[in-house]
């Protein structure tokens, strides 16, 4: 159903799924009887149907951790996800019932399990955002009740790209968008893709800069100046609520996983604070980690049309607070890398549980980075090629 069907129709579009890499690795594990992790980036919310095409090609059964609220769209939707063997956990907390149904599953090794450990989608395909180290914790305690019998985490990097050029459909959505937020593009403006949506982006940021009680930037410069002032309060206040030290090295990514990481820990102890004062400070991470994702050139560093469409989905996802529909075909590209060893990283970590989570969760985030860059190269479909003008 999923591949003919769910894939190619009007949700997704997605005409073709090509998978490549440690592709007889991967098969010769799950023949020994290692029991498999599936640890994947999540670019977009179409990577569940792609996952499941990718473990149907493979010929291996898997089941997903996924965010309780995706349960609660459809009924129908969560009747077919619970008969498929999915669960859900709420992955701005410590679901303990979810963890430990996590780690049934590798225990049982009936099934792959697959986690995206960045938590959200959040719409930059070329660039994953720092993965939460949940994903590390389930694999080791797994491994740590498995006497003999290895856990493996394959790590997936995923990379989706056009098909054709939708730069009408991508237009129109700009000046929908940029109607709805009271925005005017200068006649002729639409012609130069890359400055008509910098302009509307600057526009609906200022926007909300100025309804949250921040003064409106009066240049460029300034925007990014008071953008990245704002979020710096954001983790400012919740390093303070959560009595973090203030990092002295990093960068603004890592103090928001620092933070998600604390808030995490939190939620296991059940005599910390009420849910809704963790809630309330999981949702100002979460929008510290977003305007972040604002603050680095993404499209002007590399501006193809795969760029263009996913800064403008982007925008208007943020602004609507709802997925946006697809603006034309695309190829999901699908690398699986050599299977990571967990009691090799617990070896080599001296049995130091939280040493091997830091360090497994970097090598799985440098090692699907690695493979998002090498498709990029690779890539000889239309969404590759460089926006122009017209």
């Amino acid at each position: 159903m999923n591949h003919t069907f769910i894939l190619p129709g009007p949700n997704h579009r997605i005409r073709e799924v090509v998978v490549d890499g440690e592709v007889e690795q991967i098969l010769d594990a799950k023949a020994s009887g290692a029991r498999l992790l599936f640890i994947i980036n999540h670019p977009t919310h179409s990577d569940p149907q792609v996952v499941t095409e990718l473990h149907r090609q493979l010929g291996i059964g898997s089941c997903f951790m996924a965010a309780y609220d995706v349960f609660l769209r459809s009924r129908v939707n969560a009747w077919v996800m619970q008969r498929l063997g999915n669960f859900s956990i709420d992955r701005e907390g410590s679901d303990r019932k979810a963890m430990a149904a996590a780690i049934d599953v590798l225990k049982k090794g009936e099934r792959a399990l697959n986690i995206f450990p960045e938590g959200n989608v959040y719409l930059t395909n070329d660039r994953v955002t720092p993965f939460l180290d949940g994903a590390a914790f389930i694999a080791i305690k797994a491994q740590a009740a498995l006497d003999g019998i290895p856990v493996k985490i394959v790590p997936v990097s995923m990379k989706y790209t056009h098909l054709t050029k939708p730069r009408e459909a991508v237009t129109q959505r700009m000046l929908d968008l940029g109607a709805r937020s009271e925005y005017v593009f200068v006649s002729g403006s639409t012609s130069d893709p890359i400055s008509a949506v910098t302009g509307m982006g600057r526009h609906i940021i200022a926007r909300y800069l100025r309804q949250h009680g921040h003064v409106l930037p009066a240049s460029e410069d300034s925007l990014y100046e008071v953008l990245g002032g704002f979020a710096k309060k954001l983790v400012d206040d919740l390093e303070s609520a959560l009595e973090l030290a203030p990092a002295r090295a990093g960068g603004l990514s890592d103090r928001i996983v620092k933070i998600r990481a604390r808030l995490h820990q939190l939620r296991t102890d059940r005599s910390a604070s009420p849910d809704s004062a963790l809630n309330g400070m999981a949702d100002r991470a979460i929008l510290a980690l977003r305007i972040h994702g604002y603050l680095s050139p993404y499209l002007t560093e590399r501006p193809t049309i795969d760029r263009y469409d996913e800064t403008v989905e982007r925008i208007a996802e943020d602004f609507h607070s709802k997925a946006m529909p697809r603006t034309g075909p695309r190829r999901a590209m699908v690398r699986v890398h050599q299977p990571i060893d967990v009691s090799d990283w617990l070896s080599s970590a001296g049995s130091n549980t939280r040493e091997a989570m830091s360090k497994i969760t970097q090598e799985m985030q440098q090692i699907i980075q690695n493979g998002i860059d090498a498709l990029n190269m690779a890539n000889d479909a239309p969404g590759g090629e460089w926006v122009e003008k017209s």
